[in-house]
């Protein structure tokens, strides 16, 4: 299981390590993702494109990815319209920085209970990032502002389903029927380890299962994930992502101290306790 390094995130300046997937296509109307390098931790970026304008929905973490992103925006000759953030983890917004310096009329927006909890932890979050990453992090970052309603784009109407608990306690996923996709963010992770920390109690599992089987009764024929591994996943990433808090909670029913939960993590999950997904995991289980 490919997961982010924890000495990766530490050490690493600007640069990404590989290059991110670039799937954008200037199309008149068109539903398309990014993907970030593995130093922003495969996070998925989806763009709306419309005759004139367009609207992404996540930002990236990294200053590299988030100028990449915007690239290929402008390579749609759109006006970037709106971002949507839906969830307050760094790697879904930081990059918004460098998307407001490049888009300067672009609305930056959130579930209003998001925008919230962003404007209580954000400018910590935002200083803890920056001392880990460093140039990586950028300089700055903007605090979206609060959602009324529903996402537009030139009369299309994009349902913000109400916050659910996925890898953190109040994620936002998207409905598009227009193109029959659902922008799921960090309720789903497709052939990627899931980031764990937050949700270790039987409670907090039991809400992220019931996510999955609300967004499985969507029905919508395209899935975009939170994040997706770099090597194509085969079969539902709702699936993978059931069958991976199954493992978690098998590992951690069977440890009793950091030392048998990484032994667990390993032969259950094919986890790497190195891998900075787990670190955090086995800190937020067993905290010294």
């Amino acid at each position: 299981m490919l997961l982010l390094d924890r000495r990766t995130i530490l050490q690493a300046g600007g640069a990404a390590l590989l290059t991110p997937s670039l799937t954008w296509a200037a199309n008149k109307r068109a539903l398309e993702t990014f993907t970030a390098s593995p130093m922003g931790a495969f996070v998925h970026s989806t763009m709306v494109v419309g005759e004139e304008n367009a609207l992404v929905i996540d930002a990236q973490l990294t200053q590299a990815d988030a100028t990449l992103l915007a690239d290929q925006i402008e390579t749609t000759g759109k006006r970037l319209e709106t971002v949507f953030i839906t969830h307050l983890h760094p790697d879904h917004l930081m990059g918004i920085a460098v998307l407001s310096a490049r888009f300067p009329d672009a609305s930056f927006v959130a579930h209003p209970v998001v925008a919230e909890i962003l404007a209580q932890v954000g400018p910590g979050m935002f200083d803890a990032l920056k001392g880990n990453l460093g140039f990586a992090a950028g300089d700055s970052w903007v605090l979206p502002t609060a959602l009324d309603g529903d996402l537009e784009l030139e009369g299309e109407r994009f349902k913000v389903l109400d916050p659910m608990v996925g890898d953190t306690a109040a994620i936002t996923p998207i409905h598009m029927p227009q193109f029959n996709a659902l922008v799921a963010s960090d309720v789903v992770y497709s052939g990627l380890g899931l980031y764990i920390a937050e949700t270790l109690t039987a409670e907090a599992f039991a809400g992220w299962r019931a996510s999955l089987d609300a967004l499985e009764a969507v029905g919508a024929e395209k899935l975009i994930a939170g994040h997706e591994g770099p090597v194509p996943m085969e079969g539902s990433a709702i699936d993978f992502t059931r069958t991976y808090l199954d493992g978690w909670e098998q590992a951690l029913a069977e440890s009793t101290d950091r030392v048998s939960l990484a032994s667990a993590m390993e032969r259950i999950l094919g986890a790497d306790p190195e891998a900075f997904f787990s670190v955090e995991a086995l800190k937020a289980a067993y905290p010294e």
